[in-house]
């Protein structure tokens, strides 16, 4: 019998298949060079603190080239809920940037910013147009994550490692697309607007539906 899943746990088969997704943009969108990314537990304590705020991560590409290749990079900061919603904000220090030994970046945001907005240059294709698809980047990688209280928790506060890697992978979900006009071959004419406005099943399902049954 499998075990049961902790909250926030990705089965084994999805992880697998993510970190396949990745290796596949690899070679088509993805072209940075990837060092690891670790988050230290002392480092969660601070941007923790005593009301187990959350914390946010931000990528970032260092300013000069690794040989060919730009390097992404991360940087963290807590992130506190604002009111009764669901909106978190930002501290703005203390700021680490996570290598493999955290260093506390506060006293130097300017260059977190540089690096963040050279990142996000990057991800919107200004960086290098003429790259294979870097005219997709956007759809693909995010700004920045915010984490859940609960992983962390686990990994630092039950488990007591002392630090967890942050790594990446690509979710794909089949989605529709709907069409002005019916399609009579696979590519789509600049003329025809195509949407995309629906809420996949799961997790958007009726489970009382006849036709979820």
């Amino acid at each position: 019998m499998a075990a049961k899943l902790k909250r926030d746990q990705l089965p084994n088969a999805k992880a697998e298949n993510w970190k396949s997704n990745f290796k596949d943009e690899e070679k088509i969108s993805f072209n940075l060079k990837k060092s690891k990314i670790v988050l230290q537990k002392e480092t969660y304590k601070i941007l923790a603190g005593e009301n187990e705020n959350r914390v946010r991560i931000y990528l970032g590409l260092e300013p000069t080239k690794n040989g060919r290749k730009y390097e992404l990079c991360a940087y963290a900061v807590s992130a506190f809920l604002l009111g009764s919603g669901e909106v978190y904000v930002d501290y703005e220090t203390p700021v680490y940037k996570l290598t493999k030994i955290n260093e506390d970046f506060s006293s130097r945001t300017k260059d977190v910013v540089d690096s963040i907005k050279l990142y996000r240059s990057w991800r919107e294709g200004k960086l290098d147009k003429s790259a294979p698809g870097a005219e997709v980047r956007k759809y693909i990688y995010p700004n920045a994550y915010l984490l859940t209280k609960y992983e962390l928790h686990e990994i630092f506060n039950i488990q007591n490692k002392q630090e967890a890697e942050i790594d990446f992978g690509i979710s794909k979900t089949m989605s529709a697309m709907i069409y002005t006009d019916v399609q009579k071959r696979n590519s789509t004419p600049d003329d025809v607007e195509v949407f995309d406005d629906t809420a996949p099943c799961p997790p958007f399902c009726d489970e009382r539906s006849i036709y979820n049954s």
